[in-house]
């Protein structure tokens, strides 16, 4: 449970420093964000780093170099864009359900919860609930870290694998459109709180069918494209979403997600 956990909160602190990137590399100036992304830009960055840095027990070189890169992201509060990716990330020692909404509502997402059912639900990969699902595993993390009598179900174990990659793919789609739109400067997503919503995009899937891959349309069950190469399928329906808001999925046979790529952002 620890290590699941851990797991998820690494994939999205690692995103988030590949968004920053995505971000900081578009026009937008930081006088074009919303007030309440240039806060949480500085005056909350500062709350991040010094959490980071009392938790840390780092060595001189690491300490230099964290602080170092934190400044310099603070003293560009003018011109082009060099946010640091603890804008968007957590203070405390874990990521509680809280800050995953926070997280996504500075890229304006709407009714994050809801976003990610139902982004999960259009993909196959559904889970009751994401909200209270995160809330247990936090709270099972928890326990076992800090109880050793504590016991998990052989059940929950099994189902932690599928709810963490369902949690982390709805934060990652969601956030990863929404940082394309910061990062083309498109001033309707920067007025608009709650621009991203799952209406805004579609999936094109890969399907594993028997020896061979299948491209097929949301909502559709005829292939457009058959290939035995899947790496070739993948690389055309990339081509050919790009631009489009279409999120490009990867399924095996039993239609389980094993992988997802937003193509304006890869």
């Amino acid at each position: 449970m620890i290590v699941s956990y851990n797991l998820l909160e690494a994939f999205i602190s690692e995103r988030l420093d590949e968004i920053a990137g995505h971000v900081n590399g578009g026009v937008v100036h930081f006088s074009d964000l919303p007030e309440r992304l240039q806060k949480a830009a500085t005056s909350d960055v500062v709350k991040v780093a010094n959490s980071r840095v009392q938790r840390g027990g780092w060595d001189l070189a690491s300490a230099v170099a964290f602080t170092t890169d934190v400044g310099q992201c603070l003293a560009a509060s003018s011109g082009q864009l060099k946010l640091s990716s603890l804008t968007w990330q957590w203070t405390g020692s874990n990521m509680a359900a809280e800050d995953v909404n926070k997280m996504m509502r500075l890229f304006h997402v709407s009714s994050p919860w809801v976003t990610i059912g139902k982004l999960s639900e259009r993909t196959g990969a559904t889970i009751p609930d994401p909200h209270t699902t995160l809330v247990g595993l936090m709270r099972e993390r928890n326990y076992c870290a800090h109880k050793s009598a504590h016991q998990v179900s052989n059940l929950l174990i099994r189902a932690v694998p599928h709810q963490i990659q369902v949690i982390g793919m709805g934060i990652d789609i969601s956030i990863s459109v929404a940082a394309h739109e910061m990062h083309i400067g498109k001033r309707e997503f920067l007025d608009d709180s709650n621009w991203m919503s799952p209406a805004r995009i579609k999936f094109r899937f890969i399907d594993k069918r028997g020896n061979k891959w299948a491209e097929l349309l949301e909502d559709s069950s005829r292939a457009t494209h058959v290939n035995i190469n899947k790496d070739l399928l993948i690389k055309n329906a990339v081509n050919t979403a790009r631009g489009k808001y279409q999120i490009v999925i990867v399924r095996d046979h039993a239609r389980q997600v094993v992988d997802w790529i937003y193509p304006d952002l890869s």
